[in-house]
């Protein structure tokens, strides 16, 4: 460097040490990130929703909009983006930006020096079921995940969402809060798991309201039904009301059922402020109705404690990419069909009698179901993404329902409790340890461990051997130990004393087909196989005689078969054999004593 050269840099040195410490230019903060939705609905015959995502605030280079794969709640990856349209990207000036898609459900949007843009696409929605999205001429029902999107690092963000709804429709109905602002049909979203979790019924249903220990609800009734909508409202509000007692806090202040009455419908999906349930038009009709309707009201309302905030370490935060597994949907879902029972117990729509019948009936599902030997309920729920919601012909011999096994781990927990405390506690203060531990203080799930500890810390005892063998392993639960805590008897019979080949069959476009083969029934050993063509019975052609004498007879008779099978007749010969299936009936002792009383009083009463 030449000697002038350093000489100018000294001096411009010592000025800057006698000017003091130099103050760095503060940069502009960066906008806080924005995000809001419109969905609109032009034309609804079409069964398509349009989306519209306004995004400020992001002066990355690009960024990654994701559609879920599935609906918490319903487990089972149901591949949302393949009904998505359209997908467009433009700055706020309207230009058009590049998008590039990088995997099934996620779209890359390239937006340099923009941090202000649109996407905008388009949902086919016609499947209407309780876990997915529908719209016609008639109204429009979405599950958030199936129809909004979210950016991909930002699935915290609160939103806005303004509803448009199609020409002659004035109600929306969801429990998203409405926006600041007061503009008709905007509401806001704490986050993209609220939005998600927050169905919308849109069209001209009625509402009908009530309000239960000081919480607006709300029933938005889609399609025709007839019915007292003040019985139907009183009768709800009572069920609401002994749910509430379970765990004995309150975590709502709004609640909203969407009900959707259709020709044939059954079953409910539960969010975080509302559930959508489907139900037969004509199930209010009758007595019996009314009571499986009432009893679906328990199962989804019960859901807003156990699985909303009573829940598995795994189910939440969700993951949308993929399946999120865990053992102890026994509990999620059993266990709720448990107290569904059991509330309408306490509400007094179920007597004792009735109670007792529909666990005797319960017990006899989950015997007679020969995958109850093959499956656990622990195995039953970490497979529910490949085994529950996708049955073929052999899942009754394979697999058994963790909503039948849970309720039946429930009864036998709840009775064991009572009987270890002498009828002091019960099931409901496993609930509600569960609550305030996990939800409450440690905001987050528990783990299958910290479970059975809860359970041990209520009753003062541990059941690690019953969790082994007859949760996490198949062996038999006890169920008449159990029972007689609480002074009752469990007897059982055989449900026919006919034969059976152990097989079912079905009458499709004029063939009769076989539908079933049960594992080690006759026609399981004689190799007859499912969607065999039967062209022959004992040498004639079926017959309405002939076809019910296959599927009971007399125990011992040899049975001649001709089926088609790739097009190919074969012969089989097979021999009636005693029907394996049980009938169970549960009566109660004639002299309970007194800690059996106690036992029943805790287990039954309120």
């Amino acid at each position: 460097m030449p000697r002038n050269s350093t000489l100018l840099l000294c001096q411009a040195a010592a000025a800057l040490l006698l000017a003091g410490p130099a103050v760095a230019a503060t940069p502009p903060a960066a906008a806080a990130p924005t995000l809001r939705y419109s969905l609109s609905m032009p034309a609804p015959q079409t069964h398509y929703f349009e989306v519209k995502m306004e995004l400020g605030g992001f002066p990355a280079e690009y960024t990654d909009v994701k559609m879920p794969v599935w609906a918490p709640g319903s487990y089972l990856v149901r591949e949302f983006s393949k009904n998505v349209e359209g997908f467009q990207a433009r700055t706020a000036g309207g230009q058009a930006l590049a998008v590039e898609k990088l995997s099934k459900n996620t779209w890359r949007v390239r937006h340099p020096k923009q941090a202000n843009f649109q996407v905008s696409y388009r949902v086919y929605a016609f499947e209407l079921s309780v876990r997915t999205s529908f719209i016609d001429a008639d109204h429009g029902y979405l599950n958030g995940s199936s129809v909004f999107m979210y950016p991909a690092d930002n699935k915290m963000l609160g939103s806005t969402v303004a509803v448009q709804p199609a020409a002659g429709w004035a109600t929306v109905s969801t429990a998203l809060r409405p926006a600041a602002g007061g503009a008709k049909f905007t509401y806001r979203a704490a986050s993209y798991d609220e939005l998600a979790d927050s169905p919308m019924e849109i069209g001209n249903h009625k509402v009908l309201e009530f309000i239960a220990n000081g919480t607006p609800h709300q029933v938005a009734m889609y399609g025709t039904y007839q019915a007292d909508d003040a019985k139907i409202a009183a009768d709800m509000k009572k069920v609401v009301e002994e749910a509430h007692r379970v765990v004995g806090q309150n975590p709502l202040d709004h609640y909203l059922f969407i009900v959707h009455n259709l020709e044939r419908g059954g079953g409910g999906l539960e969010h975080l402020y509302s559930t959508t349930l489907e139900v037969g038009r004509t199930t209010y009709n009758t007595d019996a109705g009314m009571k499986s309707f009432l009893g679906l009201v328990a199962h989804e309302y019960f859901h807003l404690w156990n699985v909303k905030r009573i829940r598995p370490k795994a189910l939440g935060p969700f993951n949308y990419d993929e399946e999120n597994y865990t053992n102890m949907l026994w509990v999620s879902e059993g266990m709720t069909e448990y107290y569904s029972k059991q509330i309408l117990a306490r509400a007094g729509v179920l007597s004792r009698e009735e109670y007792l019948g529909k666990l005797a009936n319960a017990i006899g599902e989950v015997e007679n179901t020969p995958g109850n030997r093959i499956q656990s309920a622990a195995e039953s729920s970490f497979d529910a993404w490949i085994k529950y919601y996708r049955p073929n012909e052999n899942a009754v011999n394979t697999q058994i329902s963790y909503y039948s096994k849970g309720d039946l781990i429930g009864t036998w927990l709840d009775l064991n409790i009572a009987e270890a405390t002498k009828g002091q506690k019960h099931l409901d203060d496993v609930f509600r340890l569960l609550y305030d531990t996990y939800y409450k203080k440690a905001g987050r799930g528990f783990t299958d461990q910290e479970y059975q500890d809860a359970v041990a810390t209520v009753a003062g005892r541990r059941f690690d051997e019953f969790f082994k063998n007859s949760v996490y392993g198949t062996k038999p639960i006890d169920y008449a130990t159990a029972l007689g805590y609480a002074g009752l008897t469990l007897t059982k019979a055989p449900l026919t004393t006919n034969g059976t080949l152990g097989a079912n069959f079905s009458n499709r476009t004029g063939k009769l087909l076989v539908a079933q083969v049960l594992r080690d029934g006759a026609a399981w050993n004689a190799g007859l196989n499912v969607n065999d063509e039967v062209l022959l019975i004992n040498g004639a052609a079926p017959s309405e005689e002939s076809v019910k004498s296959l599927v009971s007879g007399s125990v011992g008779n040899e049975v001649a078969l001709q089926v088609r099978r790739d097009g190919l007749p074969r012969d089989l010969k097979l021999k009636m054999q005693a029907s394996p299936d049980v009938k169970y009936q549960i009566q109660p002792v004639a002299s309970p004593t007194a800690a059996q009383q106690q036992v029943l009083a805790r287990w039954l009463g309120k």
